[in-house]
């Protein structure tokens, strides 16, 4: 076995179309030694995920990825964190997804593009109105004929600004590390490159999120340029923050990404190994 790891990975529970047990094999047949299930919102697959990744002879890291309330796309792994407080918030931020997705779906409804709950959770195994996102609204608006793709569906359609897009309970991003740091968790800023223009809002934001208690940045990344991975790199070592990484896995939502592949090639154990370090 060799030490590549994957910390960012989603199933079925969220937006991806492998089952966790899937998502654990598909890691392991990767000759991954480490990997985390990190759905949005939601840990319920994780005890599935890490009995599998147990079996398997590999190390299962329960996780989660927190989509944060921030004026651009600004997303927040956590790993390994636990307790009473950390089930009380996430079921939350599950049911402000659920009542998010039935006023979404009300809106598609009121505006002509008839589709049902069981359009949007329709062949993804152990998914519910709580744990599906709008890839799956955008699924079923394709199948339905209703946009020529995924893409036209977000940009017409459920795309923030757009008509039928409805906001959810989120909590902000210092909020979001704070409670992870609260539950023994260590606190990752996802794919940081999607929140800002510049190099330098990046470094401003990274150092503001430090201060919260922030500990890594995703420095690793399937869809990163090797001028972006050496952009967060460079940001993680003035900052002082721990690197990160991991592919994004999403199965056949996200076909071109490979479980364990990130640009330059893959995350070695080292950096988790760093990041325990940080939490013990």
């Amino acid at each position: 076995m060799t030490d590549k790891i994957d910390l960012h990975t989603h199933s079925t529970r969220s937006d991806g179309t492998n089952t966790p047990t899937e998502v654990a094999r598909i890691a392991y047949e990767a000759g991954l030694k480490a990997v985390a299930l990190t759905d949005h919102d939601t840990i319920d697959g994780t005890a599935e995920f890490c009995a599998e990744c147990e079996r398997l002879g590999i190390e299962g890291i329960s996780g989660v990825e927190i989509g944060t309330k921030y004026k651009r796309e600004l997303h927040i792994v956590g790993l390994y964190a636990r307790g009473e407080e950390f089930d009380e918030v996430i079921s939350k931020l599950r049911d402000g997804r659920k009542v998010r997705n039935e006023q979404m779906l009300e809106k598609l409804c009121k505006n002509g593009y008839i589709i049902t709950e069981e359009d949007i959770v329709d062949a993804q195994t152990g998914a519910d109105m709580q744990s599906v996102g709008r890839v799956h609204m955008a699924n079923a608006l394709v199948r339905k004929g209703y946009a020529k793709d995924r893409d036209d569906a977000f940009d017409r359609l459920i795309a923030k600004g757009r008509p039928c897009y409805v906001s959810r309970f989120a909590l902000t991003p210092e909020e979001s590390v704070r409670f992870i740091k609260r539950c023994g968790g260590a606190a990752i800023w996802a794919h940081p490159v999607y929140t800002a223009d510049s190099e330098e809002e990046l470094k401003d934001i990274a150092l503001h999120l430090k201060a919260a208690g922030l500990d890594a940045m995703e420095c690793y990344y399937s869809r990163y340029t090797d001028e972006q991975t050496q952009m967060c790199m460079r940001i993680a070592r003035e900052t002082g923050l721990l690197m990160s990484g991991g592919s994004d896995y999403h199965g056949g939502n996200k076909p071109d990404v490979e479980m364990g592949r990130v640009n330059g090639g893959y995350v070695p154990y080292e950096l988790l190994e760093k990041i325990k370090e940080r939490i013990r």
